[in-house]
């Protein structure tokens, strides 16, 4: 086996554990199946290119993410990002497997994430969707610990409101009172 099929076996052993969670992520960050493509092709390429740079192989997950955020920011503006949701761009987002009602969950789900602050969100989603750690979203995003886990409380809470589900009423049906 040469070098390049070496390094191009070894890419592939890194980037396979985290493909579908970075790809989600990318649909989440960008809301648009056909710019996910293209985000996570671009995230590749420089993931690809950077390989040999990457000192820590265990960091790798992160560094994914972190280049995936980079890339997003530099690609996209933010009204782009906080455009309108048309019928059309709503059939490319929705799965012809889920039901009506789940659809439209997700729907009124991706509303309430797309109103929160962009770091909030980014996040919320790392954390509960790519199932990154305060410790590799902090690498991500910077900052401390205890802000990333303040944004996470916030986030959690301004979603909740959007949604128009109130901590009190979660923990009274979770012990049963009505």
């Amino acid at each position: 086996m040469d070098n390049l099929q070496r390094r191009q076996q070894e890419f592939l052993e890194l980037l396979k554990p985290i493909q579908r969670k970075l790809e989600s992520f990318c649909l989440n960050m960008t809301r648009d199946r056909e710019e996910a493509r293209d985000l996570m092709q671009d995230t590749i390429v420089v993931l690809w290119q950077h390989l040999d740079t990457l000192r820590d192989r265990s960091a790798f997950r992160s560094y994914a993410y972190t280049v995936a955020t980079n890339t997003f920011k530099r690609r996209y503006t933010r009204s782009k990002f906080f455009g309108l949701l048309t019928e059309e761009h709503h059939e490319t987002l929705a799965s012809r497997d889920h039901s009506p009602e789940q659809i439209t969950d997700h729907s009124i789900l991706h509303d309430a994430l797309r109103e929160l602050p962009h770091r909030s969100r980014e996040a919320l989603v790392l954390f509960e969707i790519a199932d990154m750690s305060i410790a590799e979203i902090q690498k991500i995003q910077g900052g401390t610990i205890s802000s990333i886990k303040v944004r996470l409380m916030r986030a959690r809470r301004m979603l909740q409101h959007r949604l128009g589900v109130s901590p009190n009423t979660q923990e009274q049906q979770t012990i049963g009172v009505q």
